[in-house]
């Protein structure tokens, strides 16, 4: 009996093993690190073109007010949708090969932002999936930083416009 005493107390004065690495990249603390500035910055990207195409779209007055140069043909999707047919004209067809589908974005600000937007968020993506798995917690600080960093981004090209014109 003494000798599973003396054992059982022996046992509390010896450190635990090291972790295997699974286990410890699975209970790592959320931090900023590089990784993240980079796909942080990529979801900024995306919001502002989701931003600048909302802007676009519903404030068109507001953002042609403090960009008087900026060129409707371009810019104003109300017009610049008709960049991708031969004289702007749907039933003509392409303008040039693949204008209508994968080259849309360079026919317009609109179809630009697009692509942006998507680009970005898909390349946030793949980096991320890159990662080791992590708990759960982890996942929703890293939910709760990219919606805000989105909408940081958003923010930044929607409303300065929207705000003008109330």
């Amino acid at each position: 009996m003494k000798l599973l005493i003396a054992l059982l107390l022996f046992s509390c004065t010896i450190q635990a093993q090291e972790l295997p690495l699974e286990v410890k990249e699975l209970n790592a603390k959320w931090k900023m690190t590089g990784n993240k500035y980079l796909t942080g910055g990529l979801m900024i990207v995306a919001g502002a073109a989701k931003g600048f195409n909302e802007t676009l779209q519903f404030h068109w007055k507001a953002f042609h007010a403090k960009f008087p140069k900026a060129n409707p043909q371009w810019y104003n999707p109300a017009i610049s949708w008709r960049n991708k047919y031969k004289d702007g004209d749907p039933n003509k067809g392409a303008k040039f090969p693949l204008s209508t589908n994968v080259l849309v974005m360079t026919t317009d600000q609109y179809h630009l932002n697009n692509f942006l937007n998507r680009t970005a968020l898909a390349a946030a993506i793949v980096i991320k999936i890159g990662e080791k798995k992590k708990r759960l917690g982890y996942y929703l600080k890293d939910l709760l930083y990219y919606s805000a960093c989105y909408q940081a981004g958003w923010s930044l090209t929607y409303l300065p416009f929207k705000w003008k014109e109330e």
